[in-house]
């Protein structure tokens, strides 16, 4: 006996609509796409990005052996979660997001800061420790010292880098100067090479960055005196948006191993060698002696 053709047409609807809550969902062809956290406990190894700054993370470029801050903590953030942690790609700190997404790498782990505007592509885990952002001119000019106001002004030129915190900081701070900008992928000595050179007034950008380019061209830049920092941002591992799991777990460890003191131990391990004493060491809240 021929169906009334409004009993086929609800007959379909209810398969489809079966089917959309029985198959997994995730890829076009019915199976789950495997998330990083899964990934990361199936193969017990996390695939880390990173970008390199000297006493964070840094690469030996004859023996290829990394070491520094960041690198160090990560690693006894593996053997508490029983997981190898693997720094396998280099990458531009503009490209974290695109790398997290496409799945190339599970977490960014060279301590990349928070900003609002990352936070719109990843998500963040607890803080390791806080960063300043300081401002750089020549070693002889004295203008910007204690006087922030001296820099947002129509005769000054600040060299940022598009798409950069750099960026946010002149469009938030130092809007009336002139900007020079340059391409995404410059490294961040570059800034303050542009100073040097007189292309340039101001650069803005982490300590550290002083350092290395100190290497090439001592004695040509300064950090301009200020009562404070522009910035703090705090110095986080980065996670693909939507990695509750993974996040939840590395933040277990980070925790645990701040309060074991480990960050302490590294920064009395790496003071020697390296300027370490720009690090803002998380203080947790609490408060707790033994009696005697």
């Amino acid at each position: 006996m021929r169906q009334p053709i409004s009993t086929i047409i609800i007959a379909v609807i209810l398969s489809v609509f079966v089917s959309f809550l029985v198959l997994p969902q995730g890829s076009g062809d019915g199976r789950k796409t495997e998330t990083a956290y899964e990934r990361v406990i199936r193969t017990g190894t996390l695939r880390c990005g990173y970008g390199v700054t000297e006493s964070l993370v840094m690469r030996d470029p004859n023996t290829g052996e990394m070491s520094g801050v960041v690198y160090d903590f990560m690693q006894e953030v593996g053997k508490a979660l029983n997981i190898k942690v693997e720094y396998v790609l280099e990458m531009p700190w503009d490209t974290i997001g695109m790398g997290l997404e496409t799945k190339k790498i599970d977490a960014h782990c060279a301590g990349v800061w928070a900003t609002p505007a990352r936070g719109r592509a990843m998500e963040f885990s607890n803080p390791m420790f806080f960063s300043p952002v300081v401002a750089f001119a020549r070693a002889d000019d004295h203008r910007f010292d204690n006087n922030l106001d001296r820099i947002n002004q129509p005769d000054i030129t600040i060299v940022v880098s598009d798409d950069d915190i750099t960026k946010e900081v002149y469009e938030h701070d130092f809007f009336n100067a002139k900007k020079t900008e340059l391409a995404q992928f410059s490294p961040p000595e570059e800034l303050l090479l542009y100073v040097a050179t007189h292309k340039a007034d101001v650069a803005v950008n982490s300590p550290p960055r002083l350092n290395s380019f100190e290497k090439g061209y001592p004695g040509k830049m300064r950090t301009v005196p200020l009562a404070k920092p522009l910035r703090i941002f705090p110095d986080v591992i980065a996670v693909r948006m939507g990695e509750e799991e993974l996040l939840h777990m590395l933040n277990t460890a980070i925790d645990q191993e701040l309060d074991g003191g480990l960050m302490d131990k590294l920064l009395k391990k790496y003071q020697g060698k390296y300027d370490v004493s720009w690090i803002v060491p998380v203080k947790r809240p609490y408060d707790w002696k033994s009696k005697p």
